[in-house]
């Protein structure tokens, strides 16, 4: 069954397959993109730094279907990538982490972003959606994401360009980075009304790894934040203050529907897509009921976790607009998680953690 798009995207007829250019092809979310509009029949164009691995992670069945293109950062030109291409979905991004410093989250996170749909919207491409992150949605303190006020799709955190200090730690960089790039976009919306516009905004992403041969390292951060899941076997619970999550495949879902979903008159499409809060507590008494030969890897008992993102988050956009009314169990999710972890420690040993 082909994936038809209801918007005159191209001059292709509504009957041919649709082609989608996916960057981050081989990261944790990019990859559960691509493998579901292959599913619905689309073209696609994908990139990453090594084209080998992004080959390798698909079956070479998906050849026709599938072009990938070798770009070295999300800062080059994907002129190449873009040639034919009906609609763009932006995934790729950096990650704030060891190594990372403070210009290359802004490079890539910021300065990437707003080049790569530049250049998308010169090479005619009029369908654009961009993975934000709920992060987005409130100030670096953080206190919003602690409060009881219901947050919706409408909210922004202060930052500005005037305001960005590339010197402060990486969590916050990564933050203010994608929230810039958020209100970039929208700006661009203003100026270019015959594109059309989605920006995503999901918490924490859990779930199954594909193809985990192929994407997991050596190194812990091929994790992605499935690393969190690792961190619950110590001593102590995660020093992770994320308390909303969201499953890796109803976020690739989620990217997938906003290809179809028109235009709202006179409303940004900005989506927040969460399946709501959890407790570092809860899933830690979950994987030691569903695998008790853990449980004496989990948190002791006297381990108290520190407190975790709980605001309110009003979904109902997604929903209503989006089609997002259901989301993959928690239970699911998380066990998945850590199958995903002892695949990890399995290839490369628990004594790597």
């Amino acid at each position: 069954m082909f994936f038809k798009f209801k918007l005159p995207f191209s001059k292709k007829s509504a009957k041919s397959k649709p082609t989608v250019l996916v960057t981050g092809g081989t990261g944790f979310l990019g990859s559960h993109i691509i493998s579901q509009l292959l599913e619905k029949g689309c073209v696609v164009h994908a990139t990453a730094r090594s084209a080998s691995k992004l080959r390798s992670i698909f079956p070479p069945t998906t050849s026709e279907q599938l072009k990938v293109i070798e770009v070295p950062s999300l800062t080059s030109d994907h002129s190449l990538a873009l040639q034919g291409v009906d609609a763009l979905i932006h995934s790729a991004s950096p990650i704030f982490g060891e190594g990372v410093s403070g210009q290359d989250l802004y490079s890539g996170a910021y300065e990437g972003t707003v080049s790569l749909v530049k250049q998308a919207i010169k090479a005619g491409v009029t369908k654009i959606i961009v993975t934000g992150t709920f992060v987005n949605l409130f100030d670096a303190d953080f206190q919003a994401a602690f409060g009881t006020r219901v947050l919706t799709e409408k909210d922004f955190g202060s930052i500005t360009p005037e305001t960005i200090d590339l010197n402060n730690d990486g969590m916050r960089v990564y933050q203010e980075a994608k929230t810039l790039a958020d209100k970039t976009i929208w700006d661009l919306a203003r100026s270019n009304l015959k594109v059309d516009f989605t920006v995503l905004l999901p918490p924490a992403i859990f779930g199954p790894q594909l193809s985990a041969d192929v994407t997991l390292t050596s190194s812990p951060s091929s994790l992605g934040t499935n690393g969190f899941i690792q961190m619950l076997f110590a001593p102590e619970y995660p020093p992770i203050p994320i308390g909303h999550m969201i499953d890796v495949r109803d976020a690739a879902r989620a990217h997938v529907l906003a290809l179809t979903t028109p235009p709202v008159a006179g409303r940004p499409k900005r989506f927040i897509i969460s399946n709501g809060t959890f407790l570092w507590k809860d899933v830690a008494a979950l994987v030691k009921k569903r695998k008790p030969e853990l449980a004496s890897r989990l948190p002791k008992e006297t381990s108290v976790p520190g407190p975790q993102t709980s605001a309110p988050m009003d979904t109902t956009f997604a929903n209503e607009v989006l089609g997002m009314r259901s989301y993959i169990p928690q239970e699911e999710t998380f066990i998945e998680a850590v199958n995903v972890v002892l695949h990890w420690e399995k290839k490369f040993g628990p004594s790597r953690l």
